[in-house]
């Protein structure tokens, strides 16, 4: 589901409104090893974690 979320993010096709600030921070802290998401170098890692959740039916891979 990383993977999916990166390739969703660097094609552009996520748009964000800056009012949910926490969920931005998330992704710009955000670290991973392998596609293993570090939820403790990540701030607000549930957030990321629902968005991954959330883009899981749309497969761009």
């Amino acid at each position: 589901m990383l993977s999916n979320l990166h390739a969703v993010v660097s094609k552009g096709y996520l748009g964000i409104e800056e009012k949910h600030d926490k969920l931005i921070t998330s992704l710009r802290t955000a670290y991973a090893e392998e596609l293993n998401l570090k939820k403790d170098q990540t701030s607000y890692s549930d957030l990321l974690d629902a968005l991954r959740l959330a883009l899981k039916g749309y497969q761009l891979e």
